[in-house]
């Protein structure tokens, strides 16, 4: 899912730079202004998957660690635990 974000976002931004660089062309520098801003959200996004991956790889890592060392965690039963 991360993965069909990821190039959904890249690929708006490839459009905003492009739009960029039409409005930069045509001297329309109001529309130039709002798809910057637009990618600066954009580049945001990218950042927090980014950060979102990288934590959950950092999880994934230490369950392995875990089932390696023979230490199982039933998270389901964790989550219930919490909302009690």
């Amino acid at each position: 899912m991360i993965v069909y974000q990821e190039a959904d976002l890249r690929q708006k931004a490839s459009r905003c730079i492009e739009y960029i660089q039409e409005a930069l062309q045509n001297r329309d520098y109001e529309t130039m202004a709002i798809e910057i801003s637009e990618l600066q959200y954009l580049v945001r996004q990218l950042q927090e998957l980014e950060r979102k991956e990288a934590r959950r790889q950092q999880l994934l890592s230490i369950i392995r660690d875990m089932q390696r060392r023979g230490i199982q965690i039933d998270f389901l039963k964790l989550g219930e635990e919490r909302n009690a």
